[in-house]
């Protein structure tokens, strides 16, 4: 038997949005530390930060199909859903023109905020259907992700669709395969606990602490708190860098060199081989007493075409 849908806040799911803001905003605080160059950290490269990205992007779509249950499991309301769609994709069209003038060919053509607009609507048949249903496609989409491997459709038509063997260089890239597999994950795990009058228990204790109200207001908030934590926490470590308060580690210019190989050979070449080749680059390029001159005279012909013989011995390795 179908159960009405609690009235009032469920706390607990505020809560874990909050949590999820958090772990967001530690990751995009590392990246902007990496990107200043004030530590050492392969933000970008690293497996283990990779891995904690994809967790980070998981649990927010997972809260988005969890959420969509929570709002419209008995009956889709039209209006708010609308409105939540429309503040979400000029939220996104928002981050796509502003990385377009600060990251160049590395903006957000199709990021988190795209992902959450296009996957909501995909979802809204799988709030009628049965739990095991949803929870099976959504390990499908992931499955299909792993099973179909890097090449797919030579078209870069697809980049949405995560279907394409070109490599997308972005600083924010949540194709729908695999991505769409969380949010189906998070309505099937929505609709047992709807089926079976479990989502009481989110609303926690009768006097949350001040800790679960602090996250629980932010989860409330989630889209505003995410459009603004990166522009604040970006704008403080580079005006501490800008001031001399915040010191770097002396990598920068290396790192600049090393983003810059990658982006204009992922053009043609698999990123990962490609990070590996700009990394030995700039060491080789070291070793040899030719790092001054590619920073003081990086049109001059001549060095160039040394820089250019490196890597690609460097590519080939």
């Amino acid at each position: 038997m179908q159960q009405k849908l609690l009235t009032g806040r469920l706390i607990l799911a505020d809560v874990a949005r909050g949590l999820a803001l958090l772990t967001m905003a530690i990751y995009h605080f590392s990246w902007d530390l990496s990107w200043f160059g004030v530590v050492d950290w392969d933000v970008s490269g690293s497996p283990g930060w990779r891995l904690f990205a994809q967790l980070i992007a998981g649990s927010f779509l997972f809260l988005v199909g969890f959420s969509l249950v929570l709002a419209h499991k008995s009956g889709i309301r039209w209006e708010s859903f609308w409105r939540r769609e429309i503040k979400v994709a000029v939220a996104a069209l928002a981050v796509s023109v502003a990385t377009y003038f600060i990251f160049q060919d590395q903006w957000v053509r199709f990021g988190i905020l795209h992902s959450i607009v296009v996957s909501s609507l995909l979802a809204l048949p799988f709030l009628r259907v049965h739990y095991v249903f949803a929870l099976l496609c959504g390990a499908g989409v992931i499955l299909l992700y792993h099973w179909l491997g890097d090449y797919v459709l030579p078209y870069r038509q697809f980049f949405w669709l995560g279907l394409n063997s070109l490599p997308e260089v972005s600083v924010d890239y949540v194709p729908l395969i695999p991505w769409f597999g969380p949010v189906l994950l998070g309505i099937g795990c929505g609709d047992i606990l709807h089926r079976y009058n479990l989502l009481r228990f989110l609303r926690g204790s009768a006097f949350p602490s001040v800790i679960s109200r602090c996250f629980a207001w932010f989860g409330r908030h989630s889209l505003a708190t995410y459009l603004l934590h990166q522009p604040v926490l970006f704008g403080i470590v580079w005006a501490g860098v800008t001031a001399g308060v915040i010191g770097t580690s002396g990598d920068v210019q290396v790192r600049s060199f090393q983003q810059s190989c990658v982006m204009a050979c992922s053009q043609t070449v698999d990123a990962r081989q490609c990070e590996q080749a700009c990394r030995c680059t700039s060491s080789e390029i070291k070793e040899r007493g030719m790092w001054e001159d590619l920073l003081t005279r990086p049109n001059d012909a001549d060095v160039r075409e040394i820089a250019q013989q490196v890597f690609q011995v460097c590519l080939r390795r």
